[in-house]
């Protein structure tokens, strides 16, 4: 009977210490709507804004470019590690 009770639990362990593991990054696709240089920030013309990473320069993006961002989401923000021109 006991180890009926310890799977369950020791399966619902490795459940939650291998949860940060599946973060995965994602892309979106839009046309810079405005950037933000002093919060390092940029969003796009569907709303969305992405805090840059120290990797991604604000300064080389311009308003109206259609960019493809890849961002992972932490704390409830959409932190982009990469900004690129999309095709």
């Amino acid at each position: 009977m006991l180890k009926a009770t310890l799977i369950p639990l020791a399966l619902a362990g490795l459940t939650i210490f291998t949860m940060p593991v599946f973060a995965a990054t994602q892309t979106k696709t839009g046309d810079i709507k405005s950037t933000d240089a002093a919060k390092h920030e940029l969003t796009l013309s569907t709303g969305d804004t992405f805090e840059l990473g120290a990797n991604v320069k604000v300064d080389k993006l311009k308003v109206g470019e259609k960019v493809t961002v890849s961002y992972e989401a932490k704390d409830g923000k959409m932190i982009a590690s990469k900004v690129h021109l999309a095709k």
